[in-house]
This record gives structure tokens, C-alpha cells and sequence, in this order.
């Protein structure tokens, strides 16, 4: 049965195939669209480009091959593991199956066509491309619960549960907090133990919910500039603790609360400083605010690939580097495409 220092390894050697900074500087000198086809064609990524402008063309085919690159990258590391080190591999992939099942939710909400909503999907975790395409060709979101079924995937139990609640009150919103706290739950189950890899993938769950609720937290606070000063008005804790997510390290639901009213930010904020949240100050710019919350996530998931030899780590950290990598050069492939200046997508980038 492979382990993690077999599966270990064989990441290591793929490790060399990814770009230095060197070529995503080539890559984002390119003068033209075209030109930057050409340089992507001269890298790893270059078999996966030139099977998709056979069906594609400009923006579509980049898109399409860099997501193929990616799901198949993703899919060659399971083949090297078994057993425990694969179980928590695929815990750790659930995190691409909750955006694309996201994405087919919100698609089928807003009438998008299958073709718009499977543009925007990418196969990595243990949805491939043909069961996310069928996903998204389903006419509505009872039928992609159905489908999710069908699959066996675990995704399909808390959204069967909320599909009453949808049909009645078409409420989007609570379908995916249904879906993102079972998600969290789900992986921290898994990850349930005292061991090394299990460490390792709970304390990576519990900081992307930390994130996601601090983010959250400051959006109520944001819409509520005028709300009462007493935040412990009755209903209003209800109302806003429908939005937290359970099973961070630092959040509870009395600092989302706090964290969330205009009233007790600031008391909030030095509850959130005092277990050991990275930001010293509440921000004025949510956006940038959220960007860099963003970064300290991919950074610290990269630097994992300089953890335990014998652990998950090397995983983790290299697939993190992977779709780093993959993110920029969809940024750069924009930038060629609609003429930006040259510094300002630098500036977009996150170089981990």
C-alpha cells in the first residue's frame, strides 16, 4: 500500500515542472495574445494547449487547458496513493468540488446555460470533467441534487435537506450555507485524530473558515452602518448567526457576533488579535482586505511543501504551488487579451 513518503517522491519530480520566475516573466512579457500563446505552447502546458485549439479558440482554449493540466495533475497524484494517504488527499481536493458545485447552484439560479456554467468550472477534485459537465447540463437545481446523488457524492446530503427551503423561498443563499457547513464539517471529520497528516489538514480547514467568517462578519457590519447600538437586539443575533460557518480554530459564534455588529467590531478585533488573527487593525478596504486574507492562505498552504518529508505536507504544499500557478497565468492570458499594462497584472499576482 503507497504511503505518503512513495507518494512524496513522485511529487517531488513533478515539482520540477513547474514554472520559475523566469518564464512566468517571459510569459508576462509577451507582447501580444498571440505571442503569449506561443510562449505557453513552449512550456508543460503546452500538449494540453494545443489539443484545446482544436476545439477552441483565444480566452476558451487557455482556460480549457490550464484546467485540464490541473485536474490531471490532481488525478495522477491520487494514482500514486492508497488507503489513508488517498483518503486524505481526496478530503484535501473537496475544497474545487465545493466551488464547482457552488458555481453549477448559482449557475441554475440565474439561468445560465450549461455551456456559460461549465466555462467556469474546474475539474480537481473528485468531480471530473464528465461529471461536472453532466452537472451542469441538468435543467435545475433539484436535478443536479438528483445527479450529485446518483454520483454518490457526499455534497448531495445537506443540499437534499435544503431543497424544500429552496423550492418555497428560492433562497440561493441558504442553500450554499447548508452546503459550506457541511463541507467544513465533512473534512474535519475526516481529519479527525491526533496525528501528524491529520493536523495538517484540520488546521488548513479551520483557517479557510476563520477567513470565511471574519470576511462575512465584516460585510454585516459594513451593511449596518445605522443599526441599533444595542447588538444584542432581540432576533438580530439570530438573523446574523444564520451566516456563520462552525469549526474554526478562532472564531465562535459569540466573536462573529461581536465581529459583525458596527457597535462591538472593535471589541471584536481585539478578541480576534488575541488568538492570534494576523491582521492588526480592522480594515478600510474590504476588497484589498479580502485579497490579502487570500494570500496568507495560499502562502502558508505553499510553504507546507517545506514541511514533513514523510507527511501530507509535500502534497498539499505542491498543489497549492500548482494552482498558484495556474491562477497567474489565467491572469497573464487575460492581461494579453484586453491589452492591461504589464505592472499593474504583476500587481494582481500572488507569487508564493
Amino acid at each position: 500500500m503507497p504511503d505518503f513518503p512513495y507518494v512524496n517522491a513522485r511529487v517531488r519530480a513533478m515539482r520540477a515542472r513547474l514554472l520559475d520566475s523566469g518564464r512566468l516573466e517571459e510569459l508576462l512579457a509577451a507582447p501580444t495574445f498571440d505571442a503569449f500563446l506561443q510562449a505557453l505552447a513552449n512550456t508543460p502546458y503546452g500538449a494540453d494547449l494545443q489539443e484545446a485549439l482544436t476545439r477552441h479558440r483565444g480566452l476558451a482554449a487557455v482556460d480549457e487547458a490550464l484546467a485540464r493540466n490541473f485536474h490531471a495533475t490532481t488525478q495522477r497524484i491520487l494514482g500514486f496513493a492508497d488507503g489513508r494517504p488517498r483518503t486524505l488527499i481526496e478530503a484535501f481536493l473537496r475544497r474545487w468540488d465545493l466551488a464547482n458545485v457552488r458555481a453549477v447552484l448559482r449557475g441554475k439560479h440565474t439561468g445560465r446555460s450549461p455551456e456559460e456554467i461549465a466555462a467556469s468550472l474546474w475539474p480537481a477534485g473528485t468531480l471530473g470533467e464528465v461529471a461536472l459537465r453532466e452537472l451542469a447540463r441538468q435543467p435545475d437545481i433539484p436535478a443536479v441534487v438528483g445527479s450529485l446523488e446518483a454520483l454518490g457524492h457526499p455534497f448531495a446530503i445537506p443540499l437534499a435537506e435544503g431543497l424544500g427551503a429552496y423550492a418555497e423561498m428560492r433562497d440561493l443563499l441558504a442553500l450554499e450555507l447548508r452546503l459550506d457547513r457541511f463541507y467544513a464539517g465533512h473534512v474535519l471529520q475526516l481529519a479527525r485524530g491526533g496525528g501528524h497528516n491529520e493536523t495538517v489538514l484540520r488546521e488548513l480547514v479551520q483557517a479557510e473558515i476563520d477567513a470565511l467568517n471574519v470576511k462575512t462578519a465584516l460585510k454585516l457590519a459594513r451593511l449596518a452602518p445605522d443599526a441599533p447600538a444595542e447588538p444584542r437586539a432581540p432576533g438580530r443575533e439570530a438573523e446574523r448567526l444564520r451566516f456563520f460557518i462552525p469549526g474554526g480554530a478562532l472564531t465562535t459564534e459569540e466573536l462573529f457576533l461581536l465581529l459583525s455588529h458596527p457597535a462591538t467590531l472593535e471589541q471584536g478585533w481585539r478578541a480576534l488579535r488575541v488568538r492570534g488573527f494576523p491582521v492588526a487593525h480592522p480594515p478600510e478596504d474590504l476588497t484589498a482586505f479580502e485579497k490579502t486574507l487570500d494570500q496568507l492562505l495560499a502562502r502558508g498552504a505553499a510553504r507546507l511543501y517545506l514541511g514533513d518529508p514523510l507527511g501530507l505536507d509535500v502534497v498539499v504544499g505542491y498543489l497549492a504551488l500548482k494552482y498558484n500557478e495556474v491562477v497567474n497565468l489565467r491572469l497573464i492570458a487575460r492581461s494579453k487579451a484586453l491589452g492591461l499594462p504589464r505592472e499593474l497584472v504583476r500587481r494582481e499576482m500572488v507569487l508564493v
